[in-house]
């Protein structure tokens, strides 16, 4: 008989296509051997290739949600995508770590669709540093970690070194180094070189990398070995097929 799986959680958005969000990240929960939980922060008008609108859900409506699930199941790690602003996000922080302090945390700090659209004016973010005290890991890509830099009041990173939370600055947007993530921890940083020399784009990759990070996590894994196999877990994804929505296959 096979042993319990650990209980995960994505708090994200619906996306129809099933290729980002929520949808997504339990498709990656699956392949990794943990069971996944769903919370929506919103739901999306868009294709793999088309983002037309956006239905945010309070942080109310999140934490009704959230209650019940907390609850009933022990949470391992969690996983938290699209949400409204960075207050909404805090108050879900710390709605999670009343219930559940020793939960790790995975931000994915998703700004702006693949397809172009603008989820947040980043000059109207405030609470920044106590956000980034309350999760584990953030994982933006290079233009991401930029603007959330930009309105820092500190260092995310300094000395090649974490200031706050574990940051993964992913590689797809990289000027200087395409392809190759880098892992910054407050001991140091960690270089994630790619494994194939060329991959398709997919709608949601973020998502998926996060997801699979924070699944990792909930086994037991150590940053550095969460984020090395999440890296191969994306590059397969990314050329599971040549569309814009890709396929999970088992790890």
């Amino acid at each position: 008989m096979q042993t319990q799986r650990p209980y995960v959680l994505t708090i994200a958005g619906f996306d129809p296509t099933g290729g980002a969000g929520v949808l997504a990240d339990c498709k990656t929960f699956e392949q990794h051997a943990v069971y996944g939980l769903g919370v929506c922060t919103g739901w999306t008008v868009q294709t793999d290739d088309s983002f037309f609108n956006i239905h945010w859900l309070t942080a109310e409506q999140i934490i009704e949600q959230l209650q019940p699930l907390m609850n009933k199941f022990v949470v391992s790690a969690c996983k938290i995508g699209i949400i409204d602003s960075l207050e909404t996000l805090l108050d879900v922080l710390v709605f999670l770590k009343e219930n559940s302090p020793a939960m790790q945390i995975v931000w994915d700090p998703v700004l702006k669709a693949s397809a172009g659209y603008d989820f947040h004016a980043v000059e109207t973010f405030h609470s920044l540093d106590a956000v980034l005290a309350g999760v584990t890991l953030i994982t933006p890509n290079y233009n991401e970690l930029q603007q959330l830099q930009s309105i820092s009041d500190v260092a995310l990173i300094k000395d090649e070194q974490a200031m706050f939370c574990s940051v993964l600055l992913k590689g797809g947007h990289r000027p200087d180094a395409l392809g190759t993530d880098t892992l910054y921890e407050p001991t140091g940083h960690t270089i994630i070189e790619a494994g194939v020399e060329q991959v398709f784009p997919k709608h949601g990759s973020g998502c998926v990398l996060s997801a699979a990070i924070t699944a990792r996590l909930a086994q037991g894994q150590s940053m550095v070995e969460a984020c090395r196999g999440a890296k191969h877990y994306i590059e397969s994804f990314l050329n599971s097929n040549q569309s814009l929505l890709g396929y999970h296959t088992i790890c």
